[in-house]
């Protein structure tokens, strides 16, 4: 894959700094937790918050969970600093992790719920599953499972207002569980997906060759109506 590396800080710049361009990952490992990758060309310099992206798509790719769910900073033109409900629910331990319990994700979904939400869907990555699996075992207690169309199970979290699915996704960041209301996330697009006949054709001739190539296209992004109905918890021992 070729990557970018882009200083975190200058995000939400029309044109944040590029460190790296267009460098090729040589090697991943992830053993024992590494997570580190490695690339071609000249060492650089990056620090936390620095992010890689697949080359070129810096600011064109949909808005994630970490955009979304947030207690700073401007998010769809609205400043959380002028209005305050414009904050999700964040709960951090200044950088340290800390064991994942279950009074603690309780006291999200209740915080949620002060605010008028109701958390539907929880995700976080392998290790903090991990986490959450080993304490339910240590406690020696059998946790319900949630069943998807296609067969996909998920653990549950138990709340007075039903069962919550605890979903892994791997490509989820480390150390953390987002708490969703699903019902306040919305894809935004102006249109479905279609072929770009601007100079009145679909189809292009492939200079040099007997081929011609299309532009499928779609212009959206990825929002939500009542961010203070989201939580995060950050700094989770992984399992």
């Amino acid at each position: 894959m070729q990557v970018d590396i882009i200083n975190g800080a200058t995000l939400g710049n029309p044109t944040p700094t590029v460190i790296a361009s267009n460098r090729q990952v040589t090697a991943i490992s992830m053993a024992a937790g590494a997570n580190t990758v490695t690339i071609d060309g000249a060492n650089v310099s990056v620090a936390v918050g620095d992010i890689i992206v697949r080359t070129g798509n810096v600011n064109r790719e949909w808005a994630g969970l970490a955009a979304i769910i947030k207690d700073s900073g401007t998010f769809q033109n609205i400043d959380s600093a002028v209005e305050p409900l414009w904050k999700s629910v964040v709960d951090s331990n200044g950088g340290t992790n800390r064991p994942i319990s279950e009074g603690l994700l309780l006291l999200q979904h209740d915080l949620v719920r002060t605010n008028g939400g109701q958390v539907t869907v929880m995700l976080t990555n392998l290790g903090v599953r991990r986490a959450y699996f080993n304490l339910l075992s240590q406690q020696r207690r059998f946790t319900n499972t949630t069943e998807f169309e296609g067969g996909f199970k998920a653990l549950a979290f138990t709340t007075d207002q039903g069962d919550v699915p605890f979903v892994v996704d791997p490509d989820c960041p480390p150390n953390r569980v987002y708490g969703l209301n699903e019902k306040a996330i919305t894809l935004y697009r102006e249109a479905d997906w279609a072929f770009m006949d601007e100079d009145g054709s679909r189809w292009a001739r492939v200079a040099g060759y007997d081929a011609y190539d299309a532009t499928m296209f779609q212009y959206s992004n990825l929002g939500t109506k009542r961010r203070n109905t989201h939580f995060i918890v950050s700094d989770l021992t992984e399992g």
